[in-house]
């Protein structure tokens, strides 16, 4: 069996492939509707705010805390304990299925470094070497590699040597905004076109609430992300506004919104009359 059939099933067994599979043959939503609620729910239920309890995939770490000054050493250092994603289930099969390890474990250094400032900590390249569970000398080369492809790699030293810079869900976003395609946003940022897809409903949900009055610390609760993230995101999302073909585009995802929950509710008031 080859090792991209491998890959292929292993990327069916999993828990998402089985809640599409429950979604489209169980309560007949089509393909599209389907990955949309699963979006939706992973935001939900996966996405954003770590929980206290680990899941399959994670660790936690204790790590500096993004407050504590540069000088002390580390054991020295304020610490605070956070939740990494070190799989991402079939998103990082798909991955690896597109760019193999390497490129999975570069998009895998993006997405820890961050997942920890929204936690309030600050990776060092050893805590990615251990999270990751390879030689720092190989974190190291990977950071030179992200950094010739225009990454800023936010771990300690990069932060307190010239402060935090924005965030790889940020540049996400405006390029989405700018009307790049989800592949290709995937292929540079190292993630599956699904990674992106869910980053861009996050932000759209966060606009929306933001739009129906909702307080910040609100919104945070009802996406499931931190407050940080939901600052960064309205930041965007007001200086899009400024910008001709950015609100152009914004305006338009927002109507297929719009237009997308009155289909879902209409089916769902169908589906309880049928009950």
């Amino acid at each position: 069996m080859s090792r991209a059939t491998t890959q292929d099933r292993l990327a069916v067994k999993t828990p998402e492939a089985a809640f599409l599979h429950v979604l489209q043959e169980e309560f007949r939503f089509s393909p599209r509707v389907s990955r949309e609620l699963l979006s939706t729910a992973k935001e939900m239920l996966v996405g954003g705010m770590p929980s206290s309890a680990v899941r399959p995939g994670q660790v936690r770490l204790v790590v500096a805390s993004l407050k504590a000054p540069f000088g002390p050493s580390l054991a020295e250092t304020e610490k605070v304990e956070v939740t990494l994603t070190v799989d991402a289930g079939a998103e990082d099969a798909e991955v690896k299925r597109q760019e193999k390890g390497e490129g999975l474990r570069r998009g895998r250094i993006l997405r820890l470094t961050e997942e920890a400032l929204e936690q309030g900590g600050v990776l060092t390249q050893e805590d990615l070497a251990r999270a990751l569970r390879v030689a720092a000398r190989t974190i190291r080369r990977d950071m030179q590699v992200l950094k010739a492809e225009g990454h800023l790699v936010q771990t300690r030293g990069v932060v307190k040597g010239v402060g935090r810079g924005q965030t790889h869900k940020v540049r996400i976003i405006e390029l989405w905004l700018d009307r790049e395609g989800y592949d290709k946003i995937a292929r540079w940022m190292h993630h599956s076109p699904q990674a992106i897809k869910r980053y861009v409903s996050t932000f759209l949900r966060i606009v929306v609430l933001h739009r129906q009055g909702t307080g910040v610390e609100e919104i945070a609760f009802l996406t499931q992300t931190s407050v940080r993230l939901v600052k960064e995101y309205l930041a965007v999302y007001e200086a899009a506004m400024g910008v001709p073909h950015r609100r152009e585009k914004l305006e338009e995802e927002l109507a297929r919104v719009s237009t997308w929950q009155k289909a879902a509710s209409d089916a769902g008031k169908k589906g309880a009359v049928r009950r």
